[in-house]
């Protein structure tokens, strides 16, 4: 939400609201490399519970349809007509709502869990699993990032060992870090270098943006070390945080917490739309420092809401499963 909220930070300008809009960007980072980091987490191990095929249908029924139909509900209600020839190439290339281009990729990532997931049934393929994170880690992590940041081309002899496989990493780090218990030196290492890397974005990106004159992007890859390390610590952090303690110190039922989980990929299917048409209808000021902290709240909870409603109606649940 602050990420979307926060999209002017995307066209440099010198003014306070960019800068605030770089600060919200640098700190909400983690958001797609954590989902990615759990979706490894969670089902690199699928074996344990079911079969292949069966990973496949659920993961392809949850993500390809609501993506589908949601992209045809958005083509509607923003270029008011329905072409079918027009839908088809703008629905391929992710044209008709920007942040869908996250839905390729997630699936590119569930066809190649079957293979990573080989890895996790013995205690010595960990190693692998760590060396292919060392791997992506130099790769794109640091070789890449640093490429750009000295102005130098990338080396062609390493694309074909680049790409497109930067987003693996966050897969099997999710896995190996759910699955590892870091005593509390390497805690604290891990969360110096998460808060140095968010620290490094945002000035590296200030500076060199007010000195160019426009956004400086260097340090915008999701699979930079500057993200990696950053997603990590956050990863981390949650991980160790007694939840069940602060959860009954508050009088929290649990159940409330996991039925705002279950409508989190729902929220993101459509809180783009709810954004566009409320800021419209409302006639908000999108530069406005409410807009783009409170504003990213409430739409929130309005995405929430309707979510769990419509989870309710059995024709329309599994548009928002």
């Amino acid at each position: 939400m602050f990420l979307h909220c926060n999209g002017h930070v995307h066209t440099y300008s010198p003014n306070t609201y960019w800068m605030t809009s770089l600060f919200f960007e640098v700190i909400c980072y983690w958001a797609v490399p954590i989902f990615i980091m759990l979706s490894g987490a969670t089902l690199l191990k699928y074996r344990e519970k079911y079969d292949t095929k069966t990973f496949f249908k659920k993961r392809f029924m949850k993500v390809l349809i609501p993506w589908v139909i949601w992209s045809l509900v958005m083509y509607v209600v923003y270029r008011k007509n329905f072409d079918l020839f027009n839908f088809g190439k703008e629905f391929i290339y992710c044209k008709i709502e920007t942040i869908y281009w996250f839905f390729p990729l997630i699936l590119y990532l569930y066809c190649l869990i079957p293979i990573l997931s080989i890895l996790t049934e013995k205690v010595e393929y960990r190693k692998l699993l760590k060396g292919i994170v060392i791997y992506l880690f130099i790769i794109k992590g640091l070789i890449s990032p640093l490429c750009r940041i000295f102005d130098i081309k990338f080396p062609t002899i390493l694309d074909y060992f680049a790409n497109p496989s930067g987003y693996i990493i966050f897969l099997i780090l999710g896995y190996l870090l759910s699955t590892s218990e870091l005593s509390k030196k390497k805690r604290i290492v891990i969360y110096i270098l998460g808060i140095g890397s968010a620290l490094t974005r945002y000035l590296y990106t200030y500076f060199l943006s007010t000195k160019e004159g426009i956004l400086n992007k260097d340090l915008f890859d999701y699979y930079s070390f500057i993200s990696i390390f950053l997603s990590v610590a956050v990863f981390i952090f949650v991980k160790n945080i007694n939840w069940e303690k602060i959860l009954n110190k508050l009088h929290i039922n649990p159940k409330i917490l996991a039925n705002i989980s279950s409508c989190s990929f729902g929220v993101y299917l459509i809180h783009m739309l709810i954004k566009s048409k409320a800021t419209k209808f409302l006639g908000l000021n999108t530069y406005s420092i409410w807009y783009r902290t409170l504003g990213a709240i409430m739409l929130y909870i309005v995405c929430v809401l309707i979510v769990y409603f419509l989870k309710k109606i059995p024709m329309l649940k599994k548009t928002v499963p």
